[in-house]
């Protein structure tokens, strides 16, 4: 019976491997399609829930374009690092994940707004019931994830940048 690398989280790595860890290749390798997802997410998340308004149409032309260009960024300078079998390093994972977080966080609770009185909706609003403590509380819980997002990002595109995988193994 072979040993597969990565098939077991008991076994040791083999020597060659060692620097790669598991959460690092599998958050490399779920990069492209987590990143698309999430930034679909922050667009359109509020809908899931039946919350729509005049945000769809903001965000389309202002918060979108930006995450999408931070995205491709990380992605590509994650993709470029040195080193076999690719993957980012624990910070690097760690801080990608933290990004994916708060980005998952903002697209579900941002609250929107229309063009009458009661269309102030979020996430906390259509499951309690409408009450500007709630609509306050979804805000500031929208905002506590941008805040995790942008901080997370600027750590990962640090990592990325500075503190990039060696080319060889340690020995």
């Amino acid at each position: 019976m072979s040993a597969v690398p990565f098939s077991s989280p008991w076994r040791p790595l083999p020597p060659s491997l060692s620097c790669v860890s598991t959460l690092g290749r599998q958050t490399l390798l779920w990069m492209i399609p987590v990143n698309l997802l999430l930034v679909a997410w922050v667009w359109l998340g509020r809908i899931v829930f039946g919350v729509g308004g005049w945000f769809l149409l903001i965000f389309m032309l202002s918060v979108v374009p930006v995450l999408l260009i931070a995205m491709l960024v990380s992605t590509i300078l994650a993709f470029t690092q040195d080193g076999r079998p690719r993957a980012l390093t624990p910070l690097q994972a760690v801080a990608q994940l933290a990004t994916w977080a708060g980005l998952f966080v903002l697209g579900a609770f941002m609250p929107d707004f229309g063009d009458t009185e009661d269309s102030q909706l979020s996430l906390l609003t259509q499951v309690f019931g409408y009450s500007d403590s709630l609509y306050d509380l979804s805000f500031l819980i929208a905002l506590a994830g941008a805040v995790v997002a942008v901080a997370a990002y600027a750590v990962l595109l640090g990592a990325l940048v500075f503190a990039r995988r060696p080319a060889t193994a340690p020995a």
